[in-house]
């Protein structure tokens, strides 16, 4: 039961189980230009059973699907490419004998119908992080009306329908395999007993940290004791290397802050003037969502000003997470927490089937025909039609905006409406709402502008670092020169030639890949410091510059089994030892306390009781 359950979160699991069942791959490196290729094999970067990944689809699926992340991050985005075509390859060839399939019908739901497959959801996807309906709506018009000609946009839409069909594919081969699990009753008793059977007991925690290095001084012994209990633990596939640096922050100046202020402030007059309220904020890089919105949703900087100020007037400009925002107070209004409705869905919205919403509406309203019994007959949603077209209860936003609107805004309990969106024509009744917390939300329309180092901070920032890297020409000077002038000296998690991340500081991505293939370069050695000025920019879309990087080798861990050498370069390694070597100490020092609030009292923690504690 434990491997199902485990196997339903993570289906990522399956896939690498299939793929043993299939035997090995012919796995190329697609992360190195500098690879050769016979002419034979140019244009086949694997291969999983006799499905070949071909490099020509493989480039060109890149450049469709990542072509707005290729600049940061190519090296990410190559690997994400290659682990989708892996998979594709490896369910293609598990589901060929077992006539699992994605329908036609089945494959228009999943992009435009009410069971949106995850990839549409998060590609189109509104500011409230629902499908956007609208957006759907109209690639699918224009699809039908054979309007969707551009041959970028059609070569992306071939190439998603394959994601959308491999992603569901996985899903049913997910719930297959989960299903036909057969789980041996002791199995069964075991992870209940696992899972249910609890203690309560008394602690103390005592971080690493309260014992200083030279308390718990590591010897080579330590290290050569944890290699004989842990030998391939740290082996290394290939060639590592690890870094120091300094870094060297750019945060905006209070120039910088008042010039975002003054230049949102601009926009004030236009704003409170406009007669297109929508236009004039999309136009200036604002938001409009078109919803009304409760209280507890909007920051709390200007969340009492929405619910008070009139209709009509501008709240701002205020300060929210590094933003200077102006806002336009539309409209309020107290709305249910969640409505219930049912519908009857006539897909397409032609004549002939507002002519039948009208015949059935007609039969429902003179009372001859019940609704439910309509909707199981008639409606073309299967998903609701075998509930007599109820939809149960849903928050405000959970809809397409004109079936939303009606159900929140404009419709009233117990009539029947008729409406069209992009899926066709609907009969709908709303059959309830929950007014519990009696709140007013608010419409707005929301223009901001980010704090940002401006060029003049950029650059004094980066002169701090070209300075340092003028005084320095080894590790050994960097080292001596951050002691004494206090500068902060860091060193990274040890990366390989193709890696892409340098940990949480320094982060992935191209800036990140500067930095790599710097380090591998061929008379980069160990003490070498960089001659130029590494620039890391904004993760967030603005073009400015975050941070000033000047780096150094500090290790280059060679390939092969792993030694105390290899122990000692290794981050995660290094910390291991020398914390189990604290926790000798601490029971070293331990020995005669008589209970565990003299060991409290010993090392500054206190006793805690851990209730429920299970076995998991």
């Amino acid at each position: 039961m434990a491997l199902i359950g485990t196997i339903r979160k993570r289906g990522w699991i399956l896939i690498v189980l299939m793929a043993l069942a299939l035997g090995g791959f012919i796995l190329m490196d697609v992360m190195s230009n500098s690879q050769r290729y016979s002419s034979a094999d140019m244009n086949t970067l694997g291969k999983v059973g006799d499905i070949e990944i071909k490099r020509s689809e493989f480039d060109s699926y890149e450049k469709l699907v990542y072509s707005e992340q290729q600049k940061d991050n190519t090296y990410q985005v190559r690997n994400q490419a290659w682990t989708y075509f892996l998979e594709k390859a490896i369910v293609e060839k598990t589901v060929e004998p077992l006539g699992l399939g994605v329908g036609k019908e089945e494959l228009l739901d999943l992009q435009f119908g009410l069971n949106i497959s995850p990839v549409i959801g998060e590609r189109f996807k509104n500011e409230i992080g629902q499908p956007d309906r609208a957006k759907l709506a109209s690639i699918k018009n224009a699809i039908e009306q054979g309007q969707f000609t551009e041959p970028r946009a059609r070569a992306y839409w071939a190439v998603q329908e394959k994601e959308i069909v491999k992603a569901r594919l996985q899903e049913k081969l997910t719930s297959a395999v989960a299903k036909g699990m057969y789980t041996p009753k002791w199995q069964a008793e075991m992870v209940f007993k696992e899972n249910n059977e609890r203690r309560d007991f008394l602690a103390v925690r005592i971080p690493y940290t309260k014992i200083k290095d030279e308390e718990a001084p590591v010897e080579d012994s330590d290290y050569k004791a944890y290699l004989k209990d842990n030998p391939h633990l740290y082996d290394q596939e290939e060639e590592s290397r690890v870094i120091s640096f300094v870094s060297y922050d750019v945060v905006p100046t209070a120039g910088d802050t008042a010039h975002a202020r003054e230049t949102v402030s601009n926009l004030i007059e236009g704003l409170r003037t406009t007669k297109t309220d929508s236009a004039y904020v999309v136009t200036n890089g604002g938001s409009y969502l078109g919803i009304f919105i409760p209280k507890e949703k909007f920051p709390p900087a200007y969340a009492d000003s929405v619910m008070v100020r009139p209709i009509g007037s501008i709240v701002g400009p205020l300060l929210h997470e590094g933003e200077w925002s102006i806002i336009k107070i539309l409209d309020r209004r107290v709305l249910p927490d969640s409505v219930r409705a049912r519908h009857i869905l006539f897909k397409g919205v032609t004549p002939e089937n507002e002519a039948r919403a009208d015949s059935l509406i007609a039969l429902i309203n003179s009372g001859k025909q019940r609704f439910d019994s309509l909707a199981m007959r008639w409606s073309q949603d299967p998903g609701s039609a075998r509930m007599g077209g109820d939809l149960n209860w849903f928050a405000n936003g959970g809809m397409v905006a004109e079936f939303n609107n009606l159900c929140f805004l404009t419709g009233e309990q117990g009539k029947v409406y008729k409406l069209t969106t992009q899926f066709g024509w609907h009969i709908v009744e709303i059959t309830g709402k929950k007014f519990i917390k009696n709140e007013t939300s608010a419409k707005v329309a929301v223009l901001s502008n980010r704090i940002v180092p401006g060029k003049t901070t950029q650059e004094a920032v980066k002169d701090k670092a070209v300075a340092l890297i003028q005084q320095v020409k080894t590790i050994t000077d960097l080292e001596a020169l951050a002691e004494k002038q206090s500068i902060k000296l860091q060193n990274t998690q040890s990366f390989k030639v193709n890696d892409f991340n340098l940990g949480v500081v320094l982060g992935s991505g191209e800036d990140a890949r500067d930095i790599i293939r710097w380090a591998f370069e061929k008379n980069t050695k160990v003490g070498s410091v960089s001659k130029e000025v590494f620039a890391f920019g904004d993760k967030n879309g603005g073009y400015f510059d975050t941070k000033y990087v000047v780096a150094a080798i500090k290790t280059i861990i060679p390939e092969g089994e792993s030694t105390v050498a290899t122990l000692k370069s290794v981050q995660d390694a290094d910390f291991r030892v020398k914390n189990l070597k604290k926790a000798a100490y601490i029971i070293s020092q331990s020995n005669n306390l008589g209970d565990l609030q003299a060991f409290a009292a010993k090392w500054g923690g206190k006793v805690d009781t851990l209730q429920g504690a299970n076995f998991l």
